[in-house]
């Protein structure tokens, strides 16, 4: 069983806020949080106070991914397995955690270079029920967490290892193609709940840590819906419509004002807890999902 539990947010750093306002809110239907200001972004999609950090700076990239455990004892195993590993990490002040709010947390450097913390006790308003910038059925979370990232590594193995090891989270499958836009790539796919995966590692020649961010929509008509929107707004989309061949996702992909991809999706595959084959794909998508 997975000690990290899900995906809890991440944080972008972004040059241009202004536009990616637009693109998060009047685009992929994410409510703009009240307490979002003019060098931080925050935005919701469910009954979280925020799930997307968007900070500015010249980065243009991931600068952090949160991650949730279920409790204390979780957050002590954490720890734990990261010092018998000889991996450092330091706890959360008050005043980090509270910024991220969490009750509890821990920060390290994953073997990438990708900035992570480790928490638990995440705040919970319900009394705000999330309420979308345009017509919108709401987005899959709870268990499921955030949705998922695709990472791009130097050394995916070594990634796969730690968050095993470290994190508990368990190999779902792996893709092998010949035909990624045009470049060979190899991928390898990690759970941590029902959701096929929630994290993805693969070796790609692109200056950046995050390949893409998927949000997982409820309706499969705001999949459409959204799409008409990237266009609509001046945004590119740089992946067809299609149907991923590992976890059936239904989805698009679009290019954000940081030039980091998010994915519309819908109809994800959802893993039972005794699923524990671990398969090979020598495509990424069943049809669809060409390079634009």
């Amino acid at each position: 069983m997975s000690l990290v539990k899900r995906l809890a947010y991440v944080e972008i750093e972004a040059s241009d806020l202004e536009r990616w306002r637009v693109f998060g809110s009047d685009v992929f239907g994410c409510e703009v949080a009240e307490d979002s200001g003019p060098d931080c972004l925050k935005l919701r999609i469910d009954a979280r106070p925020w799930r997307i950090m968007v900070s500015r700076g010249e980065r243009n990239d991931l600068k952090v991914i949160g991650l949730e455990v279920a409790d204390r004892a979780g957050l002590q195993e954490v720890c734990a397995r990261l010092e018998q590993a000889g991996h450092p990490f330091r706890m959360g002040s008050r005043d980090e955690c509270a910024a991220r709010g969490v009750y509890e947390m821990c920060l390290l450097t994953d073997p990438s270079g990708i900035d992570v913390e480790v928490s638990y006790g995440s705040l919970l308003q319900p009394q705000r029920p999330f309420c979308a910038a345009v017509g919108h059925g709401g987005f899959v979370t709870g268990e499921q967490g955030l949705g998922h990232l695709m990472l791009v590594v130097d050394d995916p193995l070594r990634v796969q290892q730690f968050y095993g090891e470290i994190m508990g989270f368990v190999t779902s499958d792996y893709v092998s193609t010949k035909n990624y836009g045009g470049l060979a790539g190899d991928f390898i796919f990690m759970r941590c709940n029902p959701r096929h995966h929630t994290l993805a590692f693969g070796h790609l020649p692109i200056p950046r840590r995050l390949g893409h961010l998927m949000l997982q929509v409820n309706r499969i008509d705001d999949v459409g819906l959204t799409l008409d929107r990237v266009h609509a707004h001046g945004f590119r989309q740089t992946r067809s419509i299609g149907r991923h061949v590992n976890d059936n996702m239904f989805s698009f992909y679009a290019e954000s004002p940081s030039k980091l991809q998010l994915e519309c999706g819908w109809g994800g595959l959802e893993m039972a807890p005794d699923d524990t084959d671990v398969k090979l794909f020598d495509v990424t998508s069943v049809w669809g999902h060409k390079h634009l």
